[in-house]
């Protein structure tokens, strides 16, 4: 399978798009990056310690399949690290937490915020972000993501001593989330100063699998609200990505301001569109592992028809990407079907409006 070669530009076809203009295809993010340096001979320990490594996976992805996103993301626990907690990387997976830094509670008061220049591995990333800037600024829109002040703090603290202390002592858990939601603006802010790159927002344990509606409206959506707010006035526009089940919480996501949302592909399409489609841009939902990472090309270009059948008319816009992050081991000739399932079926897009690739099918 050959790559077609699209013809515009990905940060033409987002910026025309956005205004209304016709483009050539719908924006499709391949949410790889890490994931998919092992098809380069790169490990993902060694992509996370190396910036050269980042530029390289980034290059090859953006020549290899021209999908629309473009920066290394800080992910779940790149705060976390850098304020402290410990973290385990294996050779060929994600990383994650071995020992949260927050003992008890009452620490927090010990604790301060990351520095972009010396903490972690904010240094490597940041030097990426600016030398990928440097490279494909003038042709692409490149961005970046990191975990919220839900996540983060369950990266620092640990998640089932958050959700035990919720209840014991939520004094103490409030006192937290304003913490992760000061650190996650500060260093969100400081990294946008210096590479002006934007930043989106990851809330897996703000799913319905992990926390109840209460808990999300109680002790999760108030620094939701205040993070967009804050992000918003620096970059202005923030979007969001929750794992899992979050129809009962998409009015939240709505009001605290989110301008674009992330759906799993567990969710609806339809249901979304129909819900919050005049003020929320949609992205998703191929389903990453049955259909991306096991099925066949053939399955990926059926999934992607059905998401553009379903969301490609959403006012606000509609983005392909996989549910979720693209997981480990997918086949470059999937990730090949994804850009040009896309290409094909949405030709011809344009805000609002059902492309003319999927219309000729109708």
């Amino acid at each position: 399978m050959k790559l077609i070669v699209p013809e515009m530009n990905p940060k033409e076809r987002m910026m025309a798009y956005m205004k209304g203009e016709e483009v050539d295809r719908l924006p499709v993010f391949n949410s790889a990056s890490e994931t998919s340096s092992p098809l380069y001979g790169i490990s993902m320990r060694d992509f996370y310690f190396s910036a050269d490594k980042m530029v390289e996976v980034e290059s090859n992805l953006a020549r290899d399949f021209a999908a629309d996103n473009m920066g290394i993301g800080l992910g779940l626990r790149s705060l976390a690290e850098a304020l402290g907690s410990k973290l385990v990387y294996p050779e060929y997976g994600i990383s994650y937490v071995d020992e949260p830094v927050l003992k008890k509670l009452s620490d927090i008061e010990n604790m301060s915020y990351a520095n972009i220049e010396k903490d972690g591995r904010l240094p490597i990333i940041v030097e990426a972000l600016g030398r990928l800037q440097e490279l494909y600024g003038d042709v692409r829109i490149v961005g970046s993501g990191l975990a919220g002040p839900l996540t983060t703090a369950t990266n620092i603290f640990g998640t089932e001593k958050f959700l035990k202390a919720s209840v014991k002592d939520r004094d103490g858990v409030h006192r937290l989330m304003q913490f992760c939601t000061d650190a996650v603006v500060e260093c969100s802010k400081a990294i946008y100063e210096k590479v002006g790159v934007k930043f989106s927002l990851a809330e897996p344990v703000a799913s319905g699998a992990l926390i109840s509606k209460k808990q999300f409206d109680e002790l999760f959506f108030p620094y939701l609200k205040q993070t967009v707010e804050r992000m918003n006035k620096f970059q202005g526009g923030t979007s969001i990505h929750i794992c899992g089940k979050t129809n009962d919480r998409w009015q939240g996501v709505v009001d605290a301001g989110i301008s674009s949302m992330w759906i799993d592909n567990c969710e609806s399409i339809t249901e979304i569109k129909k819900q919050y489609g005049n003020v929320l841009g949609i992205t998703g939902n191929v389903d990453p592992v049955n259909t991306l990472r096991k099925g066949s090309p053939s399955d990926v270009d059926e999934n992607v028809k059905q998401c553009i059948l379903l969301g490609a008319d959403n006012p606000r816009g509609f983005f392909i990407s996989p549910g979720c992050t693209t997981p480990v081991g997918t086949p470059r000739e999937n990730l090949l079907a994804l850009v040009n399932a896309t290409t094909v079926y949405s030709r011809g897009a344009k805000l609002g409006q059902m492309p003319k690739g999927i219309m000729e099918l109708m």
